[in-house]
């Protein structure tokens, strides 16, 4: 009998064992500016003081600070020793204050005597030596984040280059159907898109990423190209490969290699899901399914890289109202993507495809819902917390359409892009987007031109739009819907 997961676990059993592994880190010395979003391996320390001797804090006129002391509206006084500055300018010795050039009269640029009605004390408008930084002041410590408005500040400090931590992620893909995109897949064949999809998102945490070529499905081949990622990178992920079918050899391989730690988790999407460790190296055995994948990056990998330091995309969250009724299969925990918009002063939200293969469900969405493990499901108009995946803003320029999809909302979407205002489309049948409609779910709904609208009511009235009616509210308050709806008629 074949055994289809060495031992499913819980999300949270998961979490825990990734979170404990060793951090494996190297450092490597980068140009000032190519270190931004990297972590120091080092502590830096100015290499001189800032300023290193005294400086105009504004342009005026060095004086002698007891020179000036009777000074006032009712008694003006004649200074003969002085040195013009302008912001930035070394005060000469002999002079301890600086007088601001709006508090002078004079009568021109080379007059050899000013005239002043205001008194300074010693050090007015002077920075003195080592007021920003000191020589051998520490500027950032070790684990530090550089962050892009550091950059100017430690330039000044006399910093060219900084050694930064260092985590190289290998990335080998798998599977003897794999095609390189750009070329159109045959019956069978699948365009090699995870691992592109995976290095975009860990380069948001400032780590290296090497991408391997393609391994067919060859147990050889595989625990090759393994142990020679183990060997030159700190984190390795296989992608595909990682079911029980008579081609998914990535499980054995880990075990032949190293220690399988799991394999199989009680989470939806990217139940196959497996982790261990090779060469003292962690490894995930990824699913060939996109939307695991981006499961398995987005919960376990970032899990990993922030219990070793690093940080990637923020994750927010939001309270939204679900629209419709979602289920779940009890016993794991898990994420589903929805479209979301603000509507009447709150977040709604509609279900996407919840197959893991479906790419287009990612590119629509922009929340994810947890369904807990013990959480059978939410009810319609249940407010439950949802991760954004884009900013907050976005969602009060979004208009949410629900039901069925004809060629012209495509161009509408374009228009519309053009002035702000972002068109989410959530697959609902012609039934199903009315009553979405109604719930106060979606801004409009698409249905059939066969469908019957009347059965959302006299406030509503229905459009025709390309091959479809298009049915909203009769008194419509939100003018962005206003501009899609006249958008749509010139279409």
């Amino acid at each position: 009998m074949v055994k289809r997961y060495l031992d499913e676990i819980s999300l949270k059993d998961a979490v825990d064992i990734v979170r404990k592994t060793p951090a494996v880190v190297g450092s490597r010395e980068m140009n000032l500016l190519d270190a931004c979003g990297h972590i120091l391996a080092q502590s830096i320390y100015a290499k001189y003081s800032v300023p290193e001797v005294p400086t105009a804090a504004m342009d005026g006129f060095a004086v002698l600070a007891k020179e000036t002391e009777s000074a006032s509206d009712q008694n003006p006084v004649t200074l003969t020793n002085f040195d013009r500055v302008n912001t930035g300018n070394v005060v000469k010795k002999g002079f301890d204050a600086v007088i601001k050039i709006e508090d002078t009269w004079f009568v021109d640029d080379d007059s050899k005597e000013i005239v002043i009605r205001k008194n300074v004390n010693p050090g007015s408008y002077i920075r003195p030596p080592g007021e920003d930084i000191r020589k051998g002041q520490l500027i950032l410590p070790a684990g530090a984040k550089i962050l892009p408005f550091n950059i100017g500040a430690i330039a000044s400090y006399g910093i060219t280059s900084i050694k930064v931590k260092r985590i190289c992620i290998g990335i080998i893909p798998t599977g003897s159907e794999l095609i390189t995109p750009g070329t159109q897949p045959a019956p069978g064949q699948v365009v090699e898109s995870n691992t592109l999809m995976a290095e975009a998102y860990l380069r948001q945490f400032g780590v290296d990423v090497i991408r391997y070529p393609p391994v067919t499905d060859n147990r050889v081949l595989i625990r090759g190209a393994l142990e020679k990622a183990a060997d030159t990178c700190d984190i390795v992920i296989i992608s595909a490969g990682s079911s029980a079918g008579t081609k998914d050899f990535t499980a054995s391989v880990i075990s032949e290699l190293g220690k399988l730690l799991f394999h199989g988790l009680a989470m939806k999407p990217a139940r196959p899901a497996m982790f261990g460790i090779v060469n003292k190296k962690p490894v995930f055995g990824v699913p060939g399914y996109p939307l695991a994948a981006q499961s398995v990056l987005r919960i376990l990998v970032a899990e990993l890289l922030e219990s070793w330091g690093w940080t990637g995309p923020e994750k927010k969250t939001i309270p939204v109202v679900l629209g419709s009724t979602v289920a779940s299969e009890g016993g794991i925990d898990e994420f589903s993507l929805y479209a979301a918009a603000k509507i009447g002063g709150r977040y709604t939200a509609i279900p996407l495809s919840r197959g893991s293969s479906v790419q287009m469900a990612g590119i629509r969405s922009n929340i994810i819902v947890h369904i807990p493990l013990g959480v059978e499901g939410y009810e319609a108009g249940e407010t439950v917390d949802a991760v954004l995946q884009v900013p907050e803003e976005e969602l009060e320029q979004t208009v949410l359409i629900a039901g069925v999809y004809d060629p012209a909302l495509d161009r509408l979407a374009e228009k519309c892009m053009l002035e702000g205002i972002k068109i989410r489309l959530g697959p609902a049948s012609g039934v199903a987007a009315l009553m979405l409609l109604r719930k106060g779910a979606c801004h409009l709904a698409s249905v059939a031109a066969e469908d019957d609208c009347t059965f959302c009511g006299d406030e509503y009235t229905a459009k025709t739009f390309g091959q479809l009616n298009v049915v909203t509210k009769k008194e419509i308050t939100d003018k962005k819907v206003e501009r899609v709806l006249a958008l749509a008629a010139e279409i």
